[in-house]
């Protein structure tokens, strides 16, 4: 999702290690992980419904063809129907 690697997992360590104190740091890595759970769901949600905004869109589209296909077959039986 945000393809953070090794290396940026190390640099963020080394970040932790030096501005925070020892007996800090699993509380932050736990928030931070909570955090990145909560974010990560967020946008597969948000992922979700895009896709289904799209899937909804485009069977207005399929329906609002079919409704002009079906105008176009029915106008030639109502024709045949006066004579």
């Amino acid at each position: 999702m945000f393809n953070i690697g090794i290396i940026e997992l190390l640099i963020i360590f080394f970040f932790l290690v030096l501005f925070i104190k020892p007996e800090e740091i699993p509380k932050i890595t736990k928030n931070f992980g909570l955090f990145y759970r909560k974010i990560s769901r967020y946008l597969l949600n948000f992922k979700y419904e895009l896709d289904e905004y799209d899937s909804i869109e485009e069977l207005k589209k399929i329906k609002l063809d079919f409704d002009r296909q079906n105008k176009k077959q029915l106008k030639p039986s109502k024709k045949n129907l006066k004579k």
